[in-house]
């Protein structure tokens, strides 16, 4: 059914004839005739019925005109939403990452689109980033926050573009009693050559990065514990089993028995970014996760007691 058709019959039931109902709605009278009757087909109900010399609306016209109302509202309803998704202040979106990306990144940027668009709707997923690069062209997702990994689509990637939002730092996790807690800065090829090393599995992206810091620094680390939760690694630490890197993001509350101390160059960092379909365009997500990314950047750039930047190196990308 068309809205032209029920308004229609609503200008009829407010007029009273059908000469009346035309002239207020600026067409003939046997247009208006020839519109409701297709109404009437297409109802597949009597909606005019005699009455003297004209017609009047039977109860099933009345009972169509009572959703016309209905309709009326949902259709303008759908066009301001229309409108509103244009400009922007109203979406869907469904954003992935893996723990401290979540944690340290996803989560502020979302606390803060509550309050500048509440029109907007979020579904957050947690995947690594090898998991979530294939979900952005399947559409299963809309953003991903992804970090440094051999996975990462070259920037000609015909389907994935990539926007940086922090290159994000590394410490050294050591346990109170190693003489290195004393130091304002740690040095992996002066200081950590012959340190047990307690990292990821092979493949993940921490894994390679310290291997790619310390084939830099000119030293091969001697790997004795594997884990992929940081705070069992530092459980590993606080025991005097070994040192480990912790990106910052993914610092959990330390455990009795662990110091954290900056590294100097060749320090590891691991870039993180917001995957998404070429052409996705600008949307308040994307521009708030690099608003939150600038902030946490901002931080790691203040100077030390040295008068040194905290982080030490360059991004091991």
């Amino acid at each position: 059914m068309e809205l032209k058709r029920l308004n229609i019959l609503r200008a009829l039931d407010q007029h009273g004839t059908v000469a009346a109902a035309a002239q207020s709605l600026h067409l003939t009278p046997s247009a208006v005739s020839q519109q409701l009757a297709v109404l009437a087909r297409e109802a597949d109900a009597v909606l005019l019925e005699k009455n003297g010399r004209g017609v009047r609306l039977t109860a099933s016209a009345h009972v169509l005109l009572g959703h016309a109302d209905a309709i009326a509202t949902r259709l303008e309803q759908a066009r301001a939403d229309l409108a509103a998704q244009r400009d922007g202040r109203i979406g869907r979106a469904r954003i992935s990452g893996f723990p401290s990306g979540i944690s340290g990144l996803v989560a502020p940027a979302l606390a803060r689109l509550k309050v500048t668009h509440p029109g907007w709707r979020f579904e957050v997923v947690q995947y690594e980033t090898e998991e979530a690069l294939p979900l952005l062209p399947a559409r299963e997702l809309d953003v991903a926050i992804v970090m440094t990994h051999p996975d990462l689509p070259t920037p000609d990637h015909p389907r994935i573009e990539l926007h940086p939002l922090l290159d994000e730092p590394f410490e050294i996790a050591l346990p109170t009693g190693h003489p290195l807690v004393e130091r304002a800065e740690v040095s992996l090829g002066a200081d950590l050559v012959d340190a047990d090393w307690i990292i990821t599995a092979p493949g993940t992206a921490c894994h390679g990065l310290l291997l790619t810091a310390c084939q830099q620094a000119g030293f091969q680390p001697r790997l004795v514990h594997t884990s992929t939760d940081f705070g069992a690694q530092l459980a590993l630490v606080a025991a005097g089993l070994g040192v480990t890197i912790i990106p910052r993001l993914a610092q959990p509350a330390l455990p009795p028995g662990v110091v954290l101390r900056p590294l100097g160059t060749p320090a590891p960092r691991r870039r993180l970014l917001a995957a998404v379909r070429r052409g996705h365009g600008p949307s308040p997500l994307l521009t708030t996760l690099r608003a939150v990314g600038a902030e946490l950047a901002a931080l790691d750039d203040r100077p030390g007691i040295d008068g040194k930047r905290e982080d030490g190196g360059p991004p091991c990308r």
